[in-house]
């Protein structure tokens, strides 16, 4: 059983499994539940502990049911899935007789490939020496990103209704009953699902011109949910300050005490779908990584007229667990300046200079160009220094706060990271799940119930001159729980599901996992995946897969 407390500006959770509780605050700590009983509406949500069946803790209301399983399942069990011992890194392995293991997730999963000769002009995205930047001028729909171009991107959806499943998304519709009723492409909105959520749009820029933006929006339909986009081409820091750019209406509820939408912008060492801190039925810490949450003001001033924000939490992982948590208030130098005017479709520019051990946020108010030092984080003790870029927008309950829109739109532009230039990894995602519940809700992950097979095919893979792959997939599971995993209908392999900061329950997890090139083929490749009937609990799934290939 979980409880919730709410002070302003400062988010409280107690975690309590059985007979343990874990106590912490701040905003990213000891999250994995709640069943707040305050009056607005109830955040019912479900980590799915095993064993009871029921999608929930004690004490979550309602049930988890809705979205059914997968329509592609191919059913039943092939009988030769191989066993491995369980670890507590999280081991990929395949059978003895396999000579081709995939290896350990806690192998980085980034490759051996060379830079190549810069191909950005300097000063493009604001950069002296630009490795990546994207406008967003060209749409190019087509896959999970509605317009976004996906051999540029990553595109990833998570979604928890109160006392509803995972992975879903309800129809989203401009809410003019709430308190700032949002707009899409400046213009309220009716209905619309996965697929047509992200689109470029005309707006206005930090200068004041008119720009092509990227408009994304999303819905916490009484729960928690967030997209999450990751940019394929590598971003390395290496014995240097790496600069990362990018402008986004950067606003936050300035009406919540806990409850709200925000921005959040993750560099991880692998290409690992969604990365998180803690969240209602979310516990997605990647192996290596750092988060920069501008999650609930940092306690700047705010009314409904006078909107501020600021960077509240730095959370640093290694191994799946947090290892540091640095708050607004334990920041660096002067913490006066940190906060920033911001606004609803007004564009901020951001600039984050960063190296192993501090980074630097240098923010511009949304009325103004001039970029300002906002914040300074020292002791970071990144574990890596190559990794992938994420920018993300979550949303948890918001309409409990204030009676605020709970269906929201956030507009990004230009960004972009210098540094060294390497080849973009050609990306192949497998597609959302389109099956929609009774609810109207499209369900954009996949059942793997009963023991059933799940399977995916990828068209037009290309393995010329790879030097390495990685299978990277979110996955809502229980600590423990293996998944078996096989290509082009070959050797099963397993992965085991690790510890999560010491938490055994079910939650949301993101991952990637080494393949053997022989496993692969050019053109058409098939992915199954299972968990052993034995190890069910109840509503494990899958989404946001993707095959990822480096090459020079």
């Amino acid at each position: 059983m979980s409880h919730y407390w709410k002070s302003p500006r400062i988010v409280v959770w107690t975690v309590c499994f059985g007979s343990a509780c874990a106590f912490a605050s701040g905003c990213n700590s000891g999250v994995s539940a709640s069943n707040d009983s305050s009056t607005n509406s109830n955040d019912n949500n479900s980590t799915g502990a095993g064993g009871d069946g029921s999608g929930g803790n004690a004490g979550d209301a309602g049930n988890t049911g809705g979205g059914g399983n997968a329509g592609n399942a191919t059913g039943g069990s092939d009988g030769n899935a191989t066993t491995s011992e369980d670890t507590s890194n999280g081991s990929a392995t395949t059978s003895p007789s396999d000579s081709t293991s995939t290896g350990d997730s806690s192998t980085s999963t980034t490759g051996s490939v060379d830079p190549i000769p810069p191909t950005l002009e300097p000063g493009t995205c604001g950069l002296d020496e630009p490795a990546f930047c994207d406008k967003f001028d060209s749409p190019s729909p087509g896959g999970r990103g509605g317009d976004i171009d996906d051999a540029k991107w990553s595109f990833a959806r998570y979604g928890h209704p109160a006392t509803y499943s995972f992975f879903l998304r309800g129809p989203l519709s401009t809410q003019t009953d709430k308190v700032f009723p949002s707009t899409f492409c400046g213009e309220p909105f009716s209905n619309i699902l996965p697929g047509d959520d992200v689109r470029f749009c005309e707006g206005i820029g930090v200068d004041g011109e008119p720009s092509q933006q990227l408009n994304e929006v999303m819905d916490d339909e009484g729960d928690f949910g967030f997209n999450s986009m990751r940019i394929r081409q590598p971003f390395d820091f290496t014995d240097r300050v790496g600069t990362i750019v990018w402008d986004v209406d950067a606003k936050v509820n300035p009406l919540n005490i806990g409850h709200g939408w925000w921005i959040e912008v993750w560099i991880t060492e692998d290409p690992t779908p969604m990365p998180y801190h803690e969240a209602p039925t979310v516990l997605a810490f990647p192996r290596n990584g750092v988060g920069f949450a501008f999650q609930f003001g940092a306690d700047c001033p705010e009314s409904e007229t006078d909107w501020n924000n600021a960077l509240e939490t730095v959370t640093v992982t290694e191994e799946h667990d947090i290892l540091h948590s640095i708050h607004f208030w334990e920041f660096a130098g002067d913490t006066e300046n940190r906060c920033f005017r911001c606004a609803d479709t007004e564009l901020n520019r951001f600039e984050l200079r960063i190296t192993q051990d501090r980074a630097e946020l240098w923010v511009s108010d949304y009325d103004d160009t001039e970029l300002h030092l906002r914040s300074e984080v020292e002791g970071l003790d990144l574990p890596f220094s190559r990794g992938y870029v994420h920018f993300q927008h979550a949303a948890y309950n918001a309409p409990k706060d204030g009676n605020v829109t709970g269906p929201q739109t956030f507009r990004w532009d230009n960004i972009g990271f210098d540094g060294p230039t390497y080849p973009t990894p050609r990306g192949y995602d497998v597609p959302d799940n389109t099956e929609v519940d009774g609810n109207g809700r499209t369900l954009t992950g996949y059942h793997l119930m009963s023991g059933q097979t799940q399977s995916f095919e990828l068209a037009d893979v290309d393995l010329s001159d790879a030097v390495g792959a990685t299978f990277n997939f979110d996955v809502f599971a229980g600590t423990g729980q293996v998944l078996e995993y096989r290509f082009n209908e070959g050797t099963w392999h397993e992965f085991t599901v690790v510890s999560a900061q010491g938490h055994d329950n079910t939650g949301m997890r993101g991952f990637s996992v080494p393949v053997a090139l022989d496993d692969l083929v050019d053109g058409t490749n098939t992915i199954d995946v299972r968990f052993p009937e034995d190890q069910l609990r109840n509503d494990e799934m899958i989404g946001n897969l993707d095959i990822t290939i480096e090459a020079p």
